[in-house]
């Protein structure tokens, strides 16, 4: 899985937003309304390569849309957060921005975003989205924000080292194969067989749904026992003493980036990131990489489901929230936007384009859509939004684990540890 980074200015957001709150409710739509022209800002963030494939949407919309002027940037992950931040606690968010799932209750929550089953938001159109997908932007009954694309975890390996080892991750594997097949890598090779998954909370999380656990509960606590995250973290042990996991100098190395990814630097075999993210792999290895799905237990349950790859959503301060409704509507439903965007953030939300885009796939686009197409059937109900706070908890998980595998701290301490800051950071 692509690793994330908590940005440091967040961790002041719930201490600042609430200076936001007052007057949020005047700040309703003013859209120009009298014809004149208007002007919103739309930020994201991610590559440049991304940047390019996102502008091009935007000048399509300016084209079908003359009166609508778009002001656009763009930051990497950590910074973009840190941005945002700073921008909400001064009164001026983005009218129209990206969110993550691990963020929206923070946002939604503390009055940052509008509303958009209310006033203009009730003009973008879901009609074509998955339910189940559309139903992840929800949080205590109000649409903060709909899905802008759909991926799903998975395991992106490199098939020639597996096809060495009597391995085909792709007809599927259970945790025992998996480990048989990576231990036989890491020892005859030069990579180790997958990158170590202890550090990852989306590895934890499938690993807990085909226990049939959710990683938080309804009510916005860990929906998780201590035993549950030891036997996690002894599973990741047994694959690091066997060589088949990467060891822990090359673990605590791991960029958010597919580039700088033992993957993606070649340094092991496979690694549990999002499907989407099947290209930028590949380019960074050099190799013909493929995806599969997440290894099972010896039920078959894979634990996976539909996932919003990233949202958008509107600022509940914005004065111009319809021009800023139907650029969300544009980019969400539009044709010729799938086109533009491709699989970069994964598959297109609409159903209807995302049908047309399958036909005409090629590629590392095809292999995507086949793999989602084949899941589709096994994929299971997404879990409830990650409540206030979601956001520290990776790196809380990547830290303590870190411990661990450097030798530094027991697994039954290292548990002791995390769940008492993950219960602080809930609050």
């Amino acid at each position: 899985m692509r690793r994330t980074r908590q940005p440091r200015t967040l961790v002041a957001l719930a201490a600042v937003v609430p200076l936001l709150l007052t007057g949020v409710a005047a700040c309703g739509s003013d859209s120009g309304g009298d014809g004149g022209d208007v002007t919103i800002t739309f930020v994201w963030w991610g590559s440049d390569g991304r940047a390019n494939l996102t502008k091009k949407a935007v000048e399509l919309f300016q084209q079908k849309n003359p009166k609508i002027k778009v002001q656009t940037s763009f930051s990497a992950y950590a910074a973009y957060w840190e941005k945002l931040a700073t921008q909400s606690a001064g009164g001026k968010p983005p009218d129209v921005l990206n969110v993550d799932t691990r963020y929206l209750a923070e946002y939604g929550g503390r009055g940052v975003l509008a509303n958009l089953n209310e006033g203009a938001g009730k003009a973008i159109s879901l009609a074509d989205v998955n339910p189940e997908l559309a139903a992840t932007s929800v949080y205590q009954g109000k649409r903060y924000a709909v899905p802008w694309a759909q991926n799903t975890p998975a395991m992106l390996y490199d098939p020639a080292a597996f096809t060495a080892a009597g391995a085909d991750p792709a007809k599927g594997l259970t945790w025992d194969q998996f480990a048989e097949a990576t231990a036989k890598i890491g020892t005859t090779g030069t990579a180790g067989g997958t990158t170590d998954f202890g550090i990852l909370d989306t590895t934890l999380e499938i690993w807990l749904r085909q226990q049939g656990k959710q990683f938080y509960s309804p009510e916005g606590k860990l929906g998780f026992t201590a035993d549950d995250l030891r036997r996690y973290w002894q599973l990741a042990g047994r694959f690091r003493d066997t060589k088949g996991a990467s060891p822990a100098d090359v673990t605590a190395s791991y960029n958010t980036s597919p580039e700088q990814s033992p993957l993606g630097k070649k340094l092991t075999a496979s690694e549990f990131a999002y499907d989407n993210l099947l290209p930028a792999y590949q380019k960074a290895n050099g190799k013909p990489l493929n995806v599969a799905p997440y290894p099972t237990g010896a039920d078959g349950n894979n634990g996976q489901y539909r996932r919003p790859s990233m949202f958008l959503s509107v600022s509940a301060r914005s004065s111009q929230q319809e021009a800023a409704a139907k650029l969300v509507d544009f980019l969400v439903n539009d044709p010729e936007v799938g086109k533009i965007v491709g699989t970069d953030r994964g598959l297109a939300p609409n159903l209807k384009v995302r049908a047309q885009l399958a036909t005409a796939a090629k590629g590392a686009d095809k292999t995507l859509y086949d793999y989602e197409a084949a899941l589709e059937p096994k994929l299971g109900a997404a879990p409830p939004v990650p409540p206030k706070g979601a956001g520290s908890i990776q790196k809380l998980l990547q830290r303590t684990y870190e411990e661990v595998a450097f030798g530094r701290m027991s697994v039954d301490d290292a548990v002791n540890r995390f769940l008492s800051e993950a219960e602080k950071a809930l609050g």
